[in-house]
């Protein structure tokens, strides 16, 4: 009888460990799965992962304000995976992804993700009664990338889990881009809150290259760059272009000639460069060097910046550029900069 016990109990413990294995491997599975969600500007309906489901139980819809998309927030990111809470008091919406944390406060411009400053182009709203925030910056501040088709008016959010969890297993450490012998590389930059500043040191680490700030002589404060304040600095200069003209502590970069590739980056400014860029590129001749444009923005996209600064400049090989929400991570675009690097020196 005794024998009989131990076999059961034998049996019993390998039944369990299969079960556990089983259920393991399908917790495994579900968190590999990619996320797809897309919405459409009016529609009140979303598609996540091939389920249509309402974005909001009040029939709301996406819409555009001020070119920038705004949504009813909290099923999204619950379809995301992540977490929404709210602060009547202060009227804040607090979303957390993964570790990261997002802060939006209705009628403010300012976001923060992971307690770090970021300028949004149009601040949350409430439009009948409901809360509506900008998706494309708490998107990408949760590392989701955002694709929008202008001709449907529809926005993507996706997320190649799969590849990511592949790429974690699977990819090495990138060799450092070394410079071939004679080419030197430059980064240029204005930062008016910190983003670009971090993306172009990013840059430089990554190709190896010297850096270069542009510097205001009056340099922008927060109050100057209120973009709701129609008496702020910026406001003033956005409507009246003869107030553009900055005057800038230096135009002038040691050894200018021996610099083959230029990164060039700002942020973004009512969709174009940030204007103290402007005097730099006026000032210097690009005659021989291949420049590639770089911006930050919460929400804006490149645009047409490259091409007006080409304009401006009307010397220098102009590339497409590239842009970065505030936020991106170090490896993001040291990636990106490699890439760009060797493609350049392999032509």
């Amino acid at each position: 009888m005794m024998y009989i016990k131990k076999i059961t109990s034998l049996i019993l413990t390998v039944v369990l460990s299969v079960l556990l294995c089983c259920s393991c491997s399908g917790v495994e599975a579900a968190s590999n799965e990619d996320f797809v969600l897309t919405m459409q500007i009016g529609n009140p309906v979303m598609t996540v992962n091939g389920a249509e489901q309402n974005i909001d139980e009040n029939g709301t819809a996406p819409l555009i304000r001020n070119g920038v998309t705004l949504v009813p927030i909290r099923a999204i990111i619950e379809a995301m995976g992540g977490s929404v809470s709210w602060d009547q008091t202060s009227e804040t919406a607090s979303l957390e992804y993964n570790g990261d944390k997002i802060d939006l406060t209705i009628g403010s411009e300012t976001a923060y993700l992971n307690g770090e400053a970021n300028t949004l182009d149009t601040a949350p709203a409430v439009i009948n009664s409901r809360t509506m925030l900008p998706i494309r910056f708490i998107a990408e501040g949760f590392r989701f990338d955002v694709e929008w088709e202008s001709g449907t008016q529809t926005i993507t959010v996706r997320k190649q889990v799969s590849a990511v969890n592949e790429a974690a297993v699977t990819k090495t450490q990138p060799e450092e881009v070394q410079p071939q012998e004679g080419k030197k590389a430059l980064v240029v930059y204005y930062s008016a809150t910190g983003s670009t500043k971090e993306a172009a040191e990013y840059i430089a680490e990554a190709v190896n290259g010297d850096i270069f700030e542009i510097e205001p002589v009056d340099p922008y404060t927060s109050e100057d760059l209120s973009w709701t304040n129609e008496n702020s600095r910026v406001s003033v200069e956005h409507e009246n272009e003869d107030e553009r003209d900055v005057e800038l502590v230096s135009t002038a970069v040691p050894d200018w000639e021996s610099y083959d590739t230029v990164f060039i980056g700002y942020p973004i400014w009512w969709g174009i460069a940030a204007w103290p860029v402007n005097g730099f590129v006026e000032a210097n001749d690009f005659t021989g060097k291949t420049i590639i444009p770089f911006c930050t923005s919460a929400s804006s996209g490149l645009g047409e910046s490259g091409e007006l600064l080409e304009e401006i400049a009307g010397t220098g090989n102009w590339t497409e550029g590239e842009r970065f929400s505030s936020g991106v991570s170090e490896s993001d675009v040291k990636e990106w900069a490699e890439e760009v690097i060797n493609s350049i020196e392999n032509n």
